[in-house]
C-alpha cells in the first residue's frame, strides 16, 4: 500500500512561503459565505447556468457546444484568477440544496479538479478549455438514468447497479445533440469508469486503452463522489479519506503519475478543513506551503484543554518541527 508521505513529496528545495495565500479571513465559519464574494457567486452560476443546457440535451433539444463552451471559459479564468478559493468552495459547498442540482454541482466540480489537473500538467488554455467542456459533460447519461435509481437514498441492488453502469452509453448517444464538442468529450463521457487494471466500466479497458483525458476525470471524479455523496446510503467522507482512497488505488485503478500531480494542489489537508495536532489542539487549515502540502497553515479553534484560546493563535506547521498534524477531524463533529 502505497503511504501519503512517500507519494507527496517537495517538487523543490524552495523555502515555504511566509505569506501563503490565506484565505481564512474569507471563510472563518462555513455559514459566513458572502464574504467569499465573487468566486462564491461564479461559482454558483455555473451551477445555475449548467442545469438547463444539460436538460435541454436530455430532451432531445440540439445545442451549440459554444454555450458550454462559456461556462468552461468562465471556470478556467477563475482557476486562473483565484484558485485557491475556488477549490476550497469544492469542500465548503455541495449541492445547492436539491437532488437535481447533484449532478450540475458534481460536474462543476468535476471540472474544477480536472482543469486544475491539465493545468498541472503543462496544458495550453485551448486544452485546457477542451477538458473543461468534457469534464462539465462527463456524467450528462446519468439523467437518463431512473430518478428512483439515481436517487435512491439506500444501497443499490446488484440489478440497480447494472443499470446505473449503462449511463457512460448513454451519455455517448446524448453527445450527438450537442455541436461542435472537442474529441475529449465521448473519450471522458464514455471511458470515465474505465480503470488501469480493467475493472472499470462499460468496457473493461486497461491501461493505454484508456484515453489521457478519461484517466485524469477517473482520478478527480473519483475523488469528488467520495467527499460529496449524495445517493446509495453513501456517507459523505473528509477530504483526507479522498486523497486516501485514491493514493491507495493508485497503479492499479489510477496513473501513479497523474495521482502524484492531483496531489500537488489537493492535499489531504485542504484549506478550510479542521485538524488534531500533536498538543491536543484543534485548527482549521487556513493556508497551504506548496512544498510542504502536509505542514500546513492552522488557525487554532481549541486549545489542548478543548477551549477556545483566549488570543487568536496561527500556527504555520512549516517553521514548527515540533508540532505536526496528527489526524483530520470531521467538523461536524466539533
Amino acid at each position: 500500500m502505497v503511504k501519503l508521505s512517500e507519494i507527496i513529496r517537495k517538487t523543490g528545495e524552495e523555502k515555504p512561503q511566509d505569506e501563503p495565500g490565506l484565505i481564512s479571513e474569507a471563510a472563518k465559519k462555513k455559514d459566513d459565505v458572502d464574504i467569499l464574494g465573487e468566486t462564491k457567486k461564479i461559482y454558483e452560476d455555473a451551477i445555475i447556468h449548467l442545469r438547463p443546457i444539460l436538460n435541454e440535451v436530455v430532451r432531445g433539444k440540439t445545442i451549440q457546444g459554444g454555450e458550454i463552451v462559456s461556462i468552461a471559459e468562465v471556470i478556467l479564468e477563475q482557476i486562473q484568477v483565484e484558485n485557491d478559493t475556488l477549490l476550497s468552495l469544492i469542500n465548503i459547498f455541495g449541492s445547492l440544496g436539491e437532488k437535481e442540482d447533484y449532478i450540475c454541482s458534481h460536474s462543476i466540480n468535476v471540472s474544477i479538479l480536472a482543469t486544475n489537473l491539465g493545468l498541472a500538467l503543462g496544458y495550453d488554455k485551448s486544452k485546457l478549455v477542451d477538458i473543461c467542456v468534457s469534464s462539465l459533460l462527463h456524467d450528462i447519461g446519468m439523467l437518463k438514468i431512473p430518478i428512483e435509481i439515481r436517487n435512491k437514498p439506500s444501497k443499490l441492488e446488484k440489478e440497480e447497479f447494472e443499470v446505473i453502469k449503462k449511463h457512460p452509453a448513454l451519455g455517448l448517444d446524448l453527445l450527438n445533440n450537442i455541436r461542435d464538442l472537442p474529441l475529449s468529450a465521448p473519450e471522458i463521457v464514455y471511458q470515465h469508469h474505465e480503470r488501469l487494471d480493467g475493472t472499470g466500466y462499460p468496457e473493461g479497458k486497461r491501461g493505454d486503452e484508456i484515453a489521457d483525458s478519461a484517466k485524469i476525470v477517473a482520478v478527480t471524479e473519483v475523488y469528488e463522489a467520495i467527499t460529496h455523496p449524495r445517493f446509495y446510503g453513501k456517507e459523505k467522507q473528509i477530504p483526507y479519506d479522498g486523497v486516501k482512497a485514491i493514493v491507495q488505488k493508485a497503479g492499479r485503478s489510477f496513473e501513479p503519475k497523474l495521482v502524484k500531480v492531483f496531489l500537488n494542489f489537493i492535499t489531504p489537508y485542504p484549506l478550510g478543513s479542521y485538524v488534531l495536532l500533536n498538543n491536543n489542539e484543534i485548527g482549521r487549515i487556513v493556508g497551504i506551503n506548496k512544498n510542504l502540502p502536509l505542514r500546513p497553515v492552522v488557525d487554532i479553534f481549541f486549545d489542548a484543554e478543548g477551549k477556545p484560546p483566549k488570543k487568536s493563535k496561527r500556527v504555520n506547521l512549516a517553521g514548527s518541527p515540533v508540532l505536526h498534524i496528527e489526524k483530520p477531524v470531521d467538523d461536524s463533529r466539533l
